[in-house]
């Protein structure tokens, strides 16, 4: 093992330091410099009229479902597949490890798969996940499930660390529903503003309009003016939705699929309406809401 002076060592600790400082500067840095860099802006600066990207809407692709696919034996009792629409599941890392050869055998053709949840949290299976659906030829699509308290471009930095754009992919998804991450809720105002923050910051580095999951309580509570010209991801369970311009309809939390230990979320999505409503026309960027405070 080599041996150094004094005057060595000191000089070896100031380059160790300068190096540290150094990348700090560049890991603060690194979200927008990643996302400019996949969008053709290597320096990652943002220019003065922010443009969102326009996704290459024809690289997105989703098969359709088997006719004798067993995932179809999960459907309500007198439902049948339109011809536009086709089956998949929702998953986490809750599911543990999941066979994505047998998820596809069963006739899945898309999933979502939680990315992220806040800020600091990335799904422990995600990547896993991802790289497994894409394997099988499932086509994934990343979600966030929102908290409440959380600065909204804080948790999009996040999101788009984990998942960066992908044409090929589903359009990313939003969940919002309550949980533990405020010890009072905060008014309605404060949190539009937050989510106004994340999907404009996930929507200009994506090109697409997110697709929107809440709850029954959440949309009780806030009422839910982020899906105004955005997809719609509804839950019903004996039938589709009743809001007749559904994206995915989820119908099953507890549903059976090879592959996946446990009940897992099942859900059907209109590909091309998916599609049509994740669409950014041209010149239109960030939207935002006024909302009255409850």
């Amino acid at each position: 093992m080599p041996r150094y002076t004094r005057a060595q060592v000191r000089r070896r600790q100031l380059v160790a330091a300068a190096l540290a400082v150094v990348l700090l500067l560049v890991v603060g840095g690194c979200t927008a410099a990643v996302i400019g860099a996949l969008r053709g802006n290597p320096d990652g600066r943002e220019s003065a009229a922010r443009t969102p990207f326009a996704a290459d809407d024809a690289a997105m692709a989703v098969a359709t479902t088997p006719a004798e696919a067993p995932i179809r034996s999960q459907l309500p009792d007198g439902v049948e597949l339109a011809a536009d629409e086709t089956m998949g599941i929702d998953v986490s890392g809750h599911q543990q490890q999941i066979d994505w050869s047998l998820v596809a055998a069963d006739g899945v053709t898309f999933a979502y798969i939680k990315a992220t949840e806040g800020v600091g949290h990335t799904d422990t299976r995600f990547r896993e996940n991802w790289d497994g659906a894409v394997a099988a030829g499932v086509t994934p699509g990343a979600y966030h499930y929102f908290t409440l308290c959380s600065p909204g471009a804080a948790q999009a930095a996040d999101f788009l660390a984990a998942a960066p754009p992908d044409d090929t992919a589903l359009p990313p998804a939003l969940d919002l529903e309550f949980d533990g991450a405020c010890e009072e809720l905060p008014d309605v105002v404060a949190v539009q503003a937050e989510i106004d923050a994340f999907t404009a910051a996930v929507e200009e580095a994506w090109g697409r309009r997110l697709l929107i999951y809440s709850s029954s309580d959440w949309r009780t509570h806030y009422g839910l003016p982020v899906a105004d010209s955005r997809p719609d991801w509804l839950f019903a369970e004996r039938d589709r939705p009743q809001q007749e311009d559904w994206a995915v309809w989820q119908f099953r939390f507890d549903g059976t699929v090879a592959g996946v230990e446990g009940g897992v979320d099942v859900d059907v999505a209109r590909v091309e309406l998916l599609r049509e409503h994740a669409t950014i026309p041209d010149g239109e960027g960030a939207l935002g809401h006024e909302v009255a405070a409850g």
